[in-house]
């Protein structure tokens, strides 16, 4: 059993060095468990109402931040992108 974190650099490792046939559907599948721990900070960045598809979105900001260090990005994969704007 992992956090959301650690499961977020476990599928950032999963789409880098595994090639997965279609990592949209995985994401589908395991965004909620990736995303576990994202609630209390998106209350923290003074946002009220929040859906699961705002953490979700959140959490595909962090994913997309844990590839760019590795110099690779959501689009690379074919995945869902953030719709907010998360960098502020």
């Amino acid at each position: 059993m992992q956090t959301g974190y650690r499961l977020r650099w476990l599928f950032a490792t999963i789409l880098i060095f595994c090639n997965p046939a279609i990592p949209a559907q995985l994401w589908q599948e395991f965004r909620q468990h990736i995303c576990d721990d994202l609630r209390p900070q998106v209350i923290a960045l003074g946002i009220g109402h929040l859906s699961v598809e705002d953490v979700c979105d959140y959490g595909l900001y962090l994913l997309d931040e844990i590839l760019a260090e590795s110099g690779y990005s959501l689009h690379r994969f074919g995945m869902p992108e953030p719709v907010n704007d998360w960098s502020t």
